[in-house]
């Protein structure tokens, strides 16, 4: 993987809970990457968009699989090409294809507030989005059809928020390696990742995790939640360095917030994570119009 100056791949997922969510002015599903495309462009970065789209119907276990294949794919070439990946999802899930191309020694450190961490389980079977961080360790298996189904160690894992885990899920995450830190404890991030053996990282940000009023399109948010721009803040003292190979932001949707406060956030943790990946925007680009 070689480093980049300023282009950026988005690469959007539009799914939850197995459905294609609405487009409306922000396609697709209310990710925006076309919105973010254009002003990531206009900040002086060259962003690209590759639409992922699956039109055919299928279980959620095999979109997610199709998903993970396609992604995947998708981030070996944005480096080859020597561009940015950023991942833009309506499910948690879209971290296996990241992952999968990354490989098993990489870094994740994965921001949210619901901490689910469950495997299918015998008498009550848990939601796919319950289940993409363990999915990621390999707590949970993944379905049959995965081609190259890659799992993290949990020593490589580290949750910031997790407020809304319950007791065994807290239990399990802490049988598996997996260190959590509250939001209070974000200044704790950089020498938790500087401590990790890692070869490089990927940041999985929910939009749970945040603050509803800053992020009034959040799918899950609660008043309480994390400052984006604090988050974004962290960014660069965490990754400097330290090889960010992708990001996620997951869990929104820009069409229910008119007042655009959540496409700024979105716009904010991506722009940070570029930066922290070592991208430097090209100021000689500021208002060129295009990219996807």
């Amino acid at each position: 993987m070689t480093a980049f100056v300023d282009h950026l791949q988005i690469l959007p997922m539009p799914f939850r809970d197995g459905v294609r969510q609405t487009d409306g002015r922000h396609r697709p599903g209310g990710l925006g990457m076309a919105t973010l495309s254009d002003l990531l462009n206009a900040r002086g970065w060259t962003a690209r968009v590759e639409d992922l789209g699956f039109d055919k119907p299928m279980p959620e276990p095999r979109l997610a699989e199709a998903f993970a294949r396609a992604i995947g794919d998708a981030v070996e070439s944005a480096w080859d090409r020597r561009r940015f990946p950023i991942v833009l999802s309506r499910a948690g899930y879209v971290a296996l294809g990241v992952i999968d191309a990354l490989g098993e020694r990489t870094g994740v450190v994965w921001v949210s507030d619901r901490g689910e961490y469950r495997s299918a389980g015998l008498l009550r079977r848990s939601r796919l989005a319950e289940r993409s961080l363990a999915l990621l360790t390999g707590r949970a298996k993944r379905d049959k059809l995965a081609v190259r189904p890659t799992q993290v160690p949990g020593r490589r894992v580290i949750v910031l928020g997790a407020e809304g885990a319950a007791g065994e899920e807290r239990r399990a995450m802490g049988a598996d390696g997996i260190r959590l830190l509250a939001p209070g404890e974000l200044d704790r991030l950089p020498s938790e990742v500087a401590a990790t053996d890692a070869d490089g990282w990927y940041l999985h940000v929910d939009c749970s995790a945040l603050g509803q009023g800053a992020v009034p399109g959040a799918d899950d948010a609660r008043p309480g939640g994390l400052d984006p721009a604090r988050l974004a803040s962290a960014l660069a003292g965490a990754f400097d360095g330290r090889g960010l190979r992708a990001v996620a932001i997951v869990g929104y949707d820009m069409n229910a917030d008119d007042t655009g406060a959540t496409t700024g956030a979105v716009l904010a943790l991506v722009e940070a994570a570029a930066r922290a990946a070592g991208g430097v925007p090209r100021p000689e680009t500021v208002g060129e119009a295009g990219g996807y």
